[in-house]
């Protein structure tokens, strides 16, 4: 095991759930989310394509195509997105628009609180207090080029979770919240930077009803998904205090970890390549 990758995945595992919601909320939808934020980012990346295919949104997506072309259908039917040139893009104006930008300036906020806490946790070096906030308007050159980079993480970090919990997106992000929230209070603090897998006696429990309320979903939902992870004893519950992930079961995932951590050197490594102190 790399000895940053525990803390690193503590912390990159609040950068995901953040955007998670950024994504739904971009289209109202977690799918179209990821299909037009996925086209942003080749289009306005370093790759600046100006379409891509079905057959290859469908691989980059890690989606059944035909999944991938029901959304598209809708996506071009709202002006979100065109097909052109045997592929599906999102055209200027929309590119342009309030969605987009909207996006770009939170998930660019998200990306300064990551490379933060990567700092704390010595594994970047970034001084956050010398970017100027951003409330509104248009990204400069340098924070469009952190907001593209956080979506590449952001997006890569979905698509691995959709890989390891057999495409069910909503388990993984269940038990996600569950085992960041039973850390959060660690993740936060001064003892962020510890190496190890923190012992059941430092995890705080969590409820389904605190889950519910954090992921801004029905609790129905939150806890059918709990109980299934439950049943399969990869979480337990801690009398009336609510859910935790133990450590044995993240001691028992080490390639998980391990995957996190390179998508975060990844990330670090294209903002480095783009001229980004970091």
């Amino acid at each position: 095991m790399h000895p940053d990758a525990y803390p690193v995945s503590r912390v990159s595992t609040e950068f995901h759930l953040r955007g998670f919601d950024l994504l739904t909320a971009a289209q109202g939808d977690l799918t179209s989310g990821l299909i037009v934020m996925t086209l942003v980012r080749e289009q306005m990346g370093a790759s600046r394509r100006k379409a891509v295919g079905f057959r290859e949104l469908s691989r980059k997506l890690d989606m059944p195509a035909e999944t991938v072309r029901r959304h598209i259908l809708s996506l071009v039917q709202s002006g979100q997105c065109v097909v052109k040139d045997g592929g599906v893009a999102v055209p200027p104006a929309v590119l342009r628009g309030r969605r987009v930008a909207t996006f770009l300036r939170k998930i660019y906020v998200n990306a300064i609180r990551l490379l933060a806490d990567l700092t704390r946790v010595d594994v970047a070096s970034f001084d956050p207090m010398s970017r100027r906030p951003v409330t509104s308007g248009r990204l400069s050159r340098e924070q469009t080029r952190i907001a593209i980079a956080a979506t590449g993480l952001l997006l890569a970090g979905i698509r691995a979770m959709r890989g390891y919990w057999d495409g069910d997106v909503m388990k993984g992000l269940v038990f996600t919240a569950i085992s960041a929230t039973n850390v959060k209070h660690a993740t936060n603090g001064t003892s962020a930077a510890i190496r190890a897998v923190l012992p059941d006696s430092e995890r705080q429990p969590v409820s389904v009803l605190g889950i519910s309320r954090s992921l801004r979903m029905p609790y129905e939902t939150i806890r059918r998904h709990a109980e299934a992870l439950l049943q399969a004893g990869i979480c337990v519950r801690v009398g009336r205090h609510g859910l935790l992930v133990p450590a044995s079961f993240i001691h028992g995932i080490p390639a998980g970890t391990l995957l996190v951590h390179r998508l975060v050197m990844e990330f670090l490594a294209e903002l480095r390549r783009a001229g980004v102190k970091v």
